[in-house]
């Protein structure tokens, strides 16, 4: 075979290969999510809903540990909870969602089995994105507490608790020292 032929087989099977080769290539997979419902907003569809802040992460940055700061919607959430957004190790899905260190978000995600699961179609938000006041409910809960606690209205007495212990206090060591002055005159 004369060296001009073999060089043309050679280029096709060279072409071929890199054409088999972007086939198998993992690619980048944009994920296609269903529209939120008409008239809801995008955290009506959440098992759990709450604000927190990524502390660390792992698994390509897919699960989160996330210090807990308020409890919007679903079960009650201890102070800190891990979030999935996608498989654990190396794998991949087309609707992985990752994390960053240090950023505060508001998580909506699905409860399977105890585990918090989320991806890149759920109403998940960074919470510099949206004005947090605005959309904050009437009514949130603090981490591992199932007492509704009122963000905006009504009489929020919660104050009170510095000052009082202050009084009480104070008014404990006035009743000792009145006591024993008592006690010594007598």
């Amino acid at each position: 075979m004369p060296a001009s032929h073999l060089a043309r087989r050679f280029a096709r099977l060279a072409a071929a290969a890199c054409l088999l080769a972007t086939l198998w290539a993992p690619a980048a997979v944009s994920a296609k999510c269903a529209a939120p419902p008409a008239g809801g907003d995008r955290w009506s569809s959440a098992d759990a809903v709450f604000v927190g802040t990524v502390t660390s992460v792992t698994s390509g940055d897919r699960w989160a540990t996330v210090r807990v700061e308020e409890v919007w919607q679903g079960p009650d959430q201890p102070a800190e909870v891990v979030v999935r957004g996608g498989p654990e190790g190396d794998a991949m899905t087309s609707v992985d969602r990752t994390y960053a260190i240090g950023v505060r978000y508001i998580f909506a995600v699905t409860v399977e089995d105890g585990a918090l699961l989320d991806n890149a179609c759920s109403g998940t938000t960074e919470v510099d994105a949206v004005s947090l006041e605005a959309v904050r409910p009437a009514e949130i809960r603090q981490p591992g507490s199932a007492t509704p606690v009122s963000s905006r209205g009504g009489l929020d007495l919660g104050w009170l608790g510095g000052p009082l212990a202050v009084v009480v206090v104070v008014g404990g060591v006035l009743l000792v020292t009145v006591l024993l002055a008592r006690r010594r005159e007598a």
